[in-house]
C-alpha cells in the first residue's frame, strides 16, 4: 500500500482554473473521500492522481514515487468510473482478465487471478455473462473486479454508486467500506458530491469548492466543527441556519443580536458590527408557547424526514429550518424558537470563516 501526497498541485484549461493550490496527504490504508458540488474540481483532482490529466504545476507522489511524468499504466493505481466503463462485447470473464492481458500475464495466471477475484466479491456464477444481462450492482462488482485483480497500491472511485437505486446504494456504501477498508486495507480516495456516502464511509473528508479546498477532517470534524460558511451548509441535511446581526456586549454579557431576538453567548467576545450566527436545525429549541428569548413564527410547510420532521419558517427575507418535537404533530400552524446557544457557530461576515463554534 502507499500514501498519496498533492504539494501545492493546479490544474488549468485555458484561462479556467479546475484546481487551486491543492495539499493533501492521503495516509497508506486511509479512505480518503473528496466532497463538494458538480464543478468542484474533485474528479479532475482524481484524474490527475491516475495519470489521465496532467498537473499545470505542483507535484503528486504515491510512495516514495513522484509520479507526475510517469504513465498511468504505471502508477500502480486502479481506477472505477461512474459509468464502470465495461466493455459490452466481453463476458464478465473478459472484463476482468483485460488489464492483465494488457500488462502481459501469462493465460494461465490471468485465469487464476479472475477467478480469485470473482469468488472473493461474490461473482463467479456472473463469468459468462455479458455486462447486458447484469444488474447495476452487479456491473459495479465487476467494475471493482477488473481494477482489483490489478492489485493496485492505490484504488481510485469517480461516483461510484450514483448509477444505483437507493436501496442498493445504501447495500454498497457498506460492502465498498468493509471490502476496501476492513478486507483489504487499500489506500482509497473516492469522490461524491453525496454527503451522507462522505459520512458515513470516510476515514477522513476533504471538502472542495471552486477548485479549492476548504477543510480536511474526520465526519465528525466536518459536522461538528466547519471552517466556514460553505462547509456548514453543505454538510449536513437539512443544511445549517446562516443569520446575520452582530455582537454586542453589555451588562458583562456576551449577545448576538438579530434584530429579532437577542442570544446570549456561552463567552466572551469583543463586540463586533457583521458576524453570521450558523446553528443546524437539529440544534434549536422549539415551543408551541410564548417563551421569553423565542422568536414567533408561522410554519410554511413541515418537511417529514424519515422519523424526524423539520419546519419551515420566514424569517425577514430567510427561511429558517427547525427540528420538530416528535410531540407536536403536523397540524401546527405557528411556533416559537430559539437557537440552542451551546450548539452555535459565529462566523466572519466578510471572509465567512469560523470564529466561534
Amino acid at each position: 500500500m502507499a500514501r498519496v501526497l498533492l504539494k501545492n498541485v493546479t490544474k488549468k484549461f485555458g484561462n479556467v482554473i479546475a484546481v487551486s493550490r491543492l495539499n493533501l496527504e492521503i495516509k497508506d490504508g486511509e479512505f480518503m473521500v473528496l466532497l463538494g458540488p458538480s464543478g468542484c474540481g474533485k474528479s479532475t483532482t482524481l484524474r490527475m492522481i491516475a495519470g489521465l490529466e496532467t498537473p499545470t504545476e505542483g507535484e503528486i507522489w504515491i510512495g516514495d514515487q513522484l509520479v507526475n511524468e510517469i504513465d498511468p499504466t504505471k502508477r500502480n493505481t486502479a481506477m472505477v468510473f461512474q459509468s464502470y466503463a465495461l466493455y459490452p462485447h466481453m463476458t464478465v470473464f473478459g472484463n476482468i482478465e483485460f488489464p492483465l492481458r494488457m500488462a502481459g500475464v501469462p493465460k494461465q495466471e490471468r485465469a487464476k487471478k479472475v477467478k480469485e477475484v470473482a469468488e472473493f466479491l461474490g461473482i463467479s456464477e456472473l463469468l459468462n455473462r455479458k455486462p447486458s444481462e447484469l444488474s447495476g450492482g452487479q456491473q459495479q462488482r465487476v467494475a471493482l473486479a477488473r481494477a482489483l485483480v490489478r492489485e493496485p497500491e492505490v484504488f481510485l472511485l469517480d461516483e461510484p454508486l450514483s448509477n444505483l437505486d437507493a436501496k442498493i446504494r445504501t447495500q454498497m456504501r457498506f460492502e465498498l467500506k468493509k471490502l476496501l477498508s476492513y478486507d483489504l486495507g487499500i489506500t482509497t480516495i473516492y469522490v461524491t458530491h453525496d454527503q451522507v456516502e462522505a459520512m458515513t464511509m470516510a476515514d477522513r473528508i476533504a471538502v472542495m469548492n471552486k477548485g479549492v479546498l476548504q477543510q480536511v477532517g474526520t465526519p465528525n470534524e466536518i459536522f461538528y466543527k466547519p471552517a466556514n460558511t460553505f462547509v456548514g451548509t453543505f454538510v449536513g441535511s437539512p443544511p445549517m441556519n446562516l443569520i446575520e446581526g452582530e455582537i454586542i456586549v453589555k451588562d458583562n454579557k456576551t449577545l448576538f443580536n438579530a434584530g429579532e431576538f437577542l442570544l446570549e453567548l456561552p463567552m466572551e467576545m469583543e463586540a463586533r458590527e457583521k458576524v453570521i450566527l450558523g446553528f443546524r436545525p437539529q440544534h434549536v429549541e422549539v415551543s408551541k408557547d410564548a417563551k421569553e428569548g423565542f422568536v414567533k413564527g408561522k410554519l410554511l410547510g413541515i418537511e417529514k424526514l424519515g422519523v424526524e420532521s423539520y419546519g419551515h419558517i420566514p424569517y425577514g427575507n430567510l427561511e429558517i429550518v427547525v427540528q420538530l418535537p416528535e410531540s407536536m404533530g403536523t397540524s401546527v400552524k405557528e411556533v416559537y424558537w430559539k437557537p440552542r446557544a451551546d450548539r452555535i457557530y459565529i462566523f466572519d461576515a466578510k471572509t465567512r470563516e469560523l470564529i466561534y463554534g
